[in-house]
């Protein structure tokens, strides 16, 4: 007979326990494996899934369907704390279609969560928006990379929310947000938001029609105003060209109509001094073939004169000259030596008649007027 010890005493005295704290199989209610489950199962196995759910974890994968499926099935309100094992059983049905079909359809319903709460409540907040999902994927600390669903998140919130530049989300910097607050936009540009509103208005990136509540209300196409910004900080005031390039005002005339020199804003109707105003790099793209075309030479060749007397010589118009120049069509054009701009550069009237009586084929009407 084995030797009787205390422990198989406990274990004796815990039968009852034990017994009361047993349920019976047939007491637990049946239920049909999930989608979801059955995936992780053939993938234990070396099955493969869907493509989007087999480039992450298994637990990224599984986590997302069950997040993603809270959301939809229980919508914002619901906190993942209070869920259920049947309420998670049924999250992970309902997700399994949208994440099975990958990054396109989970897009799709996490902007049209988005865009439905913005519809109800007036205000894009994510938070309001994502419920649990939210929770999940903007804490401050995850012990686990959440996957891939964070990066689609992450985009559809930046094509739909104003951001301030320069913001954190998701574990990523976005220094252009898509929309964002003139106010936020000025400050991050260093500009004055008057002078960025009146800039937006000139280009029709806010509608000057409407009454602005403030700056800081005001919300732009930040992807839009970049590229009319980065002009207005090279603002230069038209009056001032014809010094930085030793030209004369109907020389600066003609290369703006040429399209050499670039306004800052190309509208109809400049309402503004910033709007009539020249981008101080195409001065810089002027100056820069000026001096990088010609030859240098202390003595210009008999003939050859400036580009005022040579129109005067030829009469043909300081734009078509400048046509021929541009564009290359002139080949014996020197610069004077010591000399800035187009103080410098020497033609000769000669070669622009002949360009003029047999012009270049892409040559424009202002040149082919001249002819004959």
């Amino acid at each position: 007979m084995g030797k009787w010890t205390d422990m198989l005493h406990e274990v004796q005295a815990m039968n009852d326990a034990v017994t009361a704290g047993c349920v019976s199989a047939q007491k637990l209610p049946s239920r049909i494996p999930s989608p979801l489950q059955e995936y992780a199962e053939g993938r234990l196995e070396g099955q493969a899934g869907p493509a989007w759910l087999d480039g992450q974890g298994i637990d990224q994968a599984c986590r997302a369907v069950h997040i993603l499926g809270g959301l939809m099935t229980y919508g914002s309100a619901q906190r993942a704390a209070e869920m259920t094992e049947d309420m998670w059983d049924e999250a992970g049905r309902t997700g399994w279609p949208v994440v099975r079909d990958g990054e396109d359809a989970i897009r799709e319903i996490i902007s049209t969560q988005l865009l439905s709460a913005i519809k109800k409540n007036g205000h894009p907040s994510p938070r309001n928006a994502f419920g649990m999902l939210y929770g999940w994927l903007f804490a401050s600390k995850l012990s686990k990379d959440p996957g891939p669903i964070r990066d689609i998140v992450r985009d559809v919130i930046v094509d739909n929310v104003p951001l301030v530049p320069g913001q954190m989300l998701l574990g990523k910097q976005i220094t252009t947000p898509r929309f964002a607050s003139i106010t936020s936009i000025a400050k991050a540009e260093h500009l004055h938001s008057k002078t960025l509103t009146k800039i937006l208005e000139l280009a029709g990136v806010i509608n000057e029609t409407e009454p602005l509540k403030g700056a800081p209300n005001v919300v732009a196409d930040y992807a839009k105003a970049k590229p009319l910004i980065e002009r207005a900080k090279h603002a230069t005031p038209v009056t001032r060209v014809p010094d930085m390039l030793s030209a004369s005002r109907p020389l600066v005339a003609a290369l703006i109509e040429l399209g050499q020199l670039r306004r800052i804003q190309d509208h109809d109707e400049l309402k503004s001094k910033v709007g009539k105003a020249i981008d101080g790099r195409s001065i810089d793209e002027v100056l820069k073939f000026i001096e990088g075309r010609f030859e240098v030479l202390d003595v210009i060749p008999v003939g050859h004169v400036h580009l005022a007397k040579a129109a005067e010589k030829t009469r043909v118009t300081l734009l078509a000259i400048l046509e021929l120049l541009f564009g290359q069509h002139l080949k014996n054009v020197y610069r004077l030596k010591d000399h800035h701009g187009f103080e410098a550069v020497m033609v000769s009237p000669t070669e622009i008649m002949k360009c003029i009586e047999d012009p270049p084929d892409n040559a424009s009407d202002e040149i082919r007027f001249w002819m004959g």
